[in-house]
């Protein structure tokens, strides 16, 4: 069967993926309190457990994704992903939850690192940043309409249905993929696949060897871990925060709708979630359109400017008593947020043989759960004793040795070897 061009099969993965995403988490929250009225250490215990399988995961999957195949790595993944929450949403009790945390895991990792890698391999380094941009401009309208969905189905059916379907959806897209995802440009190590297990362990380890040597020795891949670390604690926290805080500071109104009744917050948070989506789109296309990513500075220069934005937006947002203005700012907020990943992974596979991608890529996503669990983890603590203000000011501190970082490389590098 005839494949097709890898770019089309990227917009399509990053549009069903949004979808069943907004499915799934519009519901799966409310399935654990209210359902499975899952106490908060309950609901603490799936975090841990599904962070932890991912931090533990991620490298082994990232080079087992180098090694054999990126396009197999992401098929795997996506089987793993639909069964889970298939699992959760027909058995809804803690133990199978628990279960279903650590095969999503399995598959989230399997996905991570494979497929940036993949589509940075098939259009070209020069050329991912803009593909990057373009999934998450066809992404986001998806997920809004994923969200509705989510809310209609709960209304008119329970809770446990968006979340089936989001897994029947994660295996019809994998089944998809199987028929018409190409990979031209992977150079596979068939001598590794006549090897002894034994070998092939070796071999795996030196690949992750190989990974430490490229970033202890290139500066740039060590800003772009940090980066990732921090911009990661950041908005985690900010995620969190602010939430309570608009809740704890303003009254939000409560909006009506035909068949569904009165939705209070949630809605309001998704009527947000949407607006921030729409400040992502244009902030894309102008970026897309006016920036060249290609150009290895340009990427730098780019999110220095975003996180100058994103803080000054931050301090507005946590200060301000206007319902309206901390309403804006927040949408500002999460869309410069939304903005700033894909020009990250840019530039990060900018800076990564080809050889060794996914498993680079793995390890970034490893600082990035360090980041959450460790710097955000801090945040709330100090957020219990001091104040939901206090540490959304905090947080806002962690944006500005990412802009320090982003300042040194504005000028660009060669390579990931500088």
């Amino acid at each position: 069967m005839k494949k097709l061009p890898a770019e089309s099969i990227y917009y399509i993965r990053a549009a069903t993926g949004e979808l069943n995403s907004g499915l799934i988490f519009t519901s799966i929250w409310v399935l654990y309190y209210t359902v499975m009225q899952l106490s908060l250490i309950e609901v603490s215990v799936l975090y841990i457990v599904l962070t932890v399988s991912n931090f533990i995961l991620e490298i082994p999957t990232g080079i087992v994704a180098d090694l054999y195949s990126r396009r197999l790595s992401v098929i795997i993944g996506g089987i793993f992903v639909g069964l889970a929450f298939m699992t959760v949403g027909i058995f809804p009790f803690f133990a199978i939850a628990l279960l279903a945390g650590f095969i999503e895991a399995i598959g989230d990792t399997c996905i991570s690192g494979a497929l940036q890698a993949w589509i940075t391999d098939e259009v070209g380094e020069d050329n991912v940043g803009n593909v990057f941009l373009r999934g998450r401009q066809v992404a986001t309208p998806a997920g809004w309409v994923g969200v509705i969905l989510s809310i209609g189905l709960a209304a008119w059916m329970n809770y446990q249905a968006p979340i089936i379907l989001g897994g029947v959806l994660w295996l019809l897209l994998t089944i998809f993929l199987i028929l018409y995802m190409p990979e031209t440009n992977f150079k596979k190590n068939t001598e590794i696949n006549r090897q002894s297990w034994r070998n092939q362990m070796k071999a795996s380890s030196a690949t992750f060897a190989e990974g430490i040597r490229l970033v202890r020795g290139s500066t740039t891949l060590q800003a772009l871990f940090w980066a990732f670390l921090l911009g990661s604690a950041f908005a985690d926290g900010f995620y969190k925060f602010s939430r309570a805080h608009v809740l704890q500071s303003f009254t939000l109104p409560i909006i009506t709708l035909p068949l569904l009744g009165a939705l209070k917050d949630n809605l309001w948070f998704g009527v947000l979630e949407m607006l921030q989506g729409l400040f992502c789109l244009a902030g894309a296309e102008i970026i897309r359109r006016k920036i060249k990513l290609s150009d290895r500075g340009a990427a730098a220069r780019t999110l220095l400017s975003l996180s100058a934005m994103t803080t000054v937006a931050v301090v507005i947002f946590t200060l301000t008593q206007h319902f309206g203005l901390a309403m804006a700012t927040w949408v500002i907020v999460g869309g410069l947020q939304n903005l700033s990943t894909p020009i990250t992974e840019a530039w990060m596979n900018q800076n990564i043989p080809s050889k060794i991608r996914a498993t680079l890529i793995s390890m970034s996503s490893q600082a990035g759960m360090v980041g959450t669990l460790g710097i955000s983890t801090g945040l709330g603590a100090f957020g219990d004793r001091f104040g939901v203000r206090r540490a959304l000011g905090l947080s806002s501190i962690i944006l500005l040795p990412m802009m320090l970082i982003y300042a040194r490389k504005k000028d660009g590098a060669q390579n990931g070897c500088d």
